[in-house]
């Protein structure tokens, strides 16, 4: 793909979402059809290396967009720093799959519960909560919330520890919002990763440490420049 059937992903996404919030149901149908079009995306070790090289600041996040191509739905992932300078050479591309290469790492950090990692089994609750709350989570959607990317801490991913075409998986979770202690529906959408996943196996420990985006409450519009570039969103 190139960077502008990025862009043009991206702001097919946001023309579905603006399209929600003015009030066209079923445009919350297709959204949600969008989102549970797949179960996961894989990173691998040479990708998260890649990014390791690139991070030298003090805030290293992964920004991933979503976006919509040829009817699919894409994640659009760029470290931090690429994204604040507009350097879009190094996007990778991933697919929302439901198919994946079961995979067992033997690890000894596999045991180890060091925060702030959760638990396997809080990261199943939070993918279970997903799976059965999606629609709960469509309709509380403030207008001005309804996210566009998901920042991920960097260390998400170097905790995992894996190399070269190794892979982790990501998933979306449901997770305390703690801005809306007193909201009817407190939660907002996650990714959650988790180093190995097979049928009978998962992974002790996951990393979910990140948050949708906007709202833009941390750091600055101007930080996400592929957002401002393929939506035309300046402030």
């Amino acid at each position: 793909m190139t960077t502008e059937n990025i862009f043009e992903a991206i702001k097919k996404w946001q023309n579905l979402i603006d399209s929600y919030k003015n009030g066209n149901d079923k445009d919350g149908e297709e959204i949600l059809n969008y989102l549970n079009q797949g179960t996961h995306f894989s990173v691998s070790g040479a990708e998260i290396e890649h990014w390791k090289r690139n991070l030298t600041t003090e805030h290293k996040r992964i920004h991933a967009y979503v976006g919509i191509h040829g009817e699919q739905l894409k994640f659009f992932l760029i470290d931090s720093k690429c994204d604040k300078d507009a350097d879009f050479n190094s996007i990778f591309i991933k697919e929302f799959s439901r198919g994946f290469a079961e995979e067992k790492m033997e690890s000894s950090n596999d045991t180890e519960v060091n925060p702030p990692s959760i638990t396997s089994e809080s990261a199943i609750n939070r993918n279970f909560r997903w799976n059965m709350f999606g629609t709960a989570w469509l309709q509380a959607q403030q207008p001005e919330d309804f996210f566009q990317l998901i920042s991920i801490p960097f260390s998400d991913y170097e905790k995992m520890g894996i190399t070269g075409s190794q892979t982790c998986i990501c998933f979306f979770g449901l997770t305390d919002n703690l801005e809306k202690k007193d909201s009817d529906f407190p939660y907002h959408i996650e990714i959650i990763t988790v180093k190995s996943l097979a049928i009978n196996h998962m992974s002790e420990t996951a990393e979910n440490y990140s948050t949708p985006r906007p709202p833009f409450t941390v750091d600055s519009l101007s930080d996400y420049q592929l957002l401002k570039q393929s939506t035309g969103v300046f402030v």
